[in-house]
């Protein structure tokens, strides 16, 4: 099915805009390579980059949609996990919480900072725990790097108790604030030649692999849920801002504010960034 159209997000994509990159081992450089930036975006509650804002924007209406659904003491799996900062959230708030992720750096730093007997090195497509284990999974950031959804939503849907929950989040890809930065990213582009005579490359521009980075549609998107078992119980859209403008304007602000939306549907669908709280149907 044809969610989407394969684009470079201009945020993962600061080096080779003519090169996109199809293997998951190409992802796990970039990611290998950011570790401690990820890790460091967590640390102010009230960021004012729109990248950081948006990160704990997403942890936090995770956490919220957790909550409200899965009782204390229960098994959570943070399907890519990252630096393993949201599942050592959810163990701190009472939960048995496990993590895999594609990145051995990244299980790495998890590893180390919450507890080394839980977090591996794991494929979505390819979980390595038996059916019905867990009564929650959260996947964020993880969808839109995959060449294909399926496999992987099959995946979780499998290791979920019957009436688990999930947390899955996905850009959006009717946000105009995303087709703005596209138009910005495209200018830069074109005036890097300049640029590069006058002053020394800006420093976004960094020696990072280019990805697929896949943008989603609600409508196929919760049909494409439901058609593998997984039934939308609560939908939320966030992230208002755009990271081609946040080198001139703080915009944590500005996204904190517009969280108010985030449930509206005659607002909302102008962010960029969308989390899908679905129920396993088995």
């Amino acid at each position: 099915m044809a969610l989407q159209e394969q684009v470079k997000d201009p945020l993962r994509d600061p080096v080779n805009h003519d090169q996109v990159i199809e293997t998951k081992e190409q992802v796990d450089e970039l990611f290998e390579k950011t570790v401690d930036d990820w890790a460091r975006f967590y640390n102010d509650p009230k960021p004012a980059t729109l990248t950081a804002q948006n990160l704990v924007s997403r942890r936090r209406f995770t956490l919220e949609m957790i909550e409200a659904r899965v009782a204390k003491g229960a098994k959570i799996l943070d399907v890519g996990c990252g630096t393993g900062h949201l599942a050592g959230e959810l163990m701190r708030r009472g939960y048995q919480a496990w993590g895999v992720d594609f990145s051995a750096g990244m299980v790495r730093y998890a590893s180390e900072h919450y507890g080394a007997d839980r977090f591996q090195v794991g494929d979505i497509e390819h979980l390595p725990f038996p059916d019905n284990t867990f009564d929650g999974i959260v996947c964020l950031g993880v969808m839109e790097y995959l060449t294909s959804d399926e496999p992987g939503l099959r995946e979780m849907w499998r290791v979920l108790k019957p009436g688990a929950t999930a947390v899955i989040t996905t850009p959006s890809g009717v946000c105009p604030f995303y087709y703005f930065d596209r138009g910005m990213l495209k200018a830069r582009i074109l005036a890097r030649p300049l640029v590069r005579l006058v002053r020394k490359p800006l420093q976004d521009f960094r020696d990072l692999p280019s990805v697929t980075h896949r943008r989603y549609v609600k409508g196929p998107w919760v049909k494409l849920l439901r058609s593998v078992g997984l039934e939308t119980e609560d939908w939320v859209c966030h992230a208002w801002g755009s990271y081609g403008l946040q080198r001139f304007v703080d915009q944590g602000a500005f996204c904190r504010a517009s969280e108010r939306f985030a449930r509206n549907p005659m607002v909302s669908w102008l962010a960029s960034d969308q989390l899908a709280c679905v129920r396993a149907i088995k």
